[in-house]
């Protein structure tokens, strides 16, 4: 059954929780459709998006991993390395992905080469510490997107080719899955603090909204298709009453209270029907096909 979470006490991950080791087993063959949302801008959004995640969770890993010799609770031990493994599956999946986009025709190879360079200046320069509170930032808002989808998809992904609508469910109930993770790590090994996990937010947030919001143009331009209807369903998209970054917005506020522990907003809905699902049939279409949309 699913259950939310919504006591401002919550600050452990809940009694029990496991994260769960799945291979990321997508087709994105020719088939899939250019424009596989069936609109431009609601493709585009989701692709833009992607480009950032094969090097940002390897970015991610590594973060965790500076740290990981210091976890002494043997739960979380666990669940670092399984949140090794699906970041590392993420990061596979969103490759491939990027890969079908180039045999489209799709130009995001320069793209990719500056978020690879940003990535491991970032690395080179910033503490380690500053570097896990990146991650930890970082894995609230995707599992904030995650939580929405799950809690939204008739809204966001209903229109999806059923090889994409399962690669991103799957992707976001991950999220959800480990979203403690690299907190619990944060602040078990690396001595917490909220001035630098607040710091790490303020900075990544509009880091990670305005080049995907330039990121969206570029693609579209090159598709011929940037022009003001697109931009106007566009900007509905990601800002209206329906939108996906106006509707998580709140979530992100709320990394900003000093009591905040990532489980404090619980399971979003279908999240326990679509892992049943998973754990039946070990099919990812399987387990999506599961949720009601």
């Amino acid at each position: 059954m699913d259950t939310r979470t919504n006591e401002e006490s919550v600050q452990k991950t809940p009694e029990g929780h496991t994260v769960v080791p799945r291979d990321a087993d997508f087709d994105f063959n020719d088939e899939i459709p250019r424009y596989w949302q069936g609109e431009v801008f609601a493709t585009r959004m989701f692709d833009a998006m992607q480009l950032t995640f094969p090097d940002g969770e390897r970015m991610f890993i590594q973060s965790v991993r500076n740290y990981a010799d210091k976890v002494t609770d043997p739960e979380l031990k666990e669940q670092v390395k399984q949140f090794i493994y699906q970041e590392g599956q993420h990061g596979k999946a969103h490759s491939d992905f990027a890969d079908l986009m180039i045999r489209q025709g799709v130009p995001v190879q320069g793209s990719i080469k500056r978020i690879r360079k940003g990535l491991k200046l970032f690395q080179k320069y910033a503490p380690k510490k500053f570097q896990l509170a990146a991650t930890v930032a970082a894995e609230h808002l995707t599992a904030s997107l995650g939580e929405y989808i799950m809690g939204h998809e008739d809204n966001l992904l209903q229109n999806a080719h059923p090889t994409m609508r399962a690669f991103y469910m799957w992707h976001g109930i991950e999220e959800v899955e480990h979203k403690a993770v690299a907190w619990d790590v944060y602040q078990e090994a690396a001595g917490g603090g909220y001035f630098t996990r607040a710091l790490a937010m303020l900075l990544l947030y509009p880091l990670a909204l305005i080049p995907l919001t330039g990121g969206v143009f570029v693609i579209m331009h090159f598709d011929g298709e940037l022009n003001f209807k697109e931009l106007k369903k566009g900007m509905s998209a990601m800002f209206g009453r329906r939108g996906l970054f106006s509707n998580t917005l709140i979530p992100v506020l709320r990394y900003f209270d000093p009591g905040f522990h990532p489980w404090q907003t619980g399971y979003p809905p279908n999240f326990h029907q679509w892992k049943k699902a998973y754990s039946d049939t070990k099919n990812l279409v399987s387990a999506m096909e599961s949720v009601p949309y």
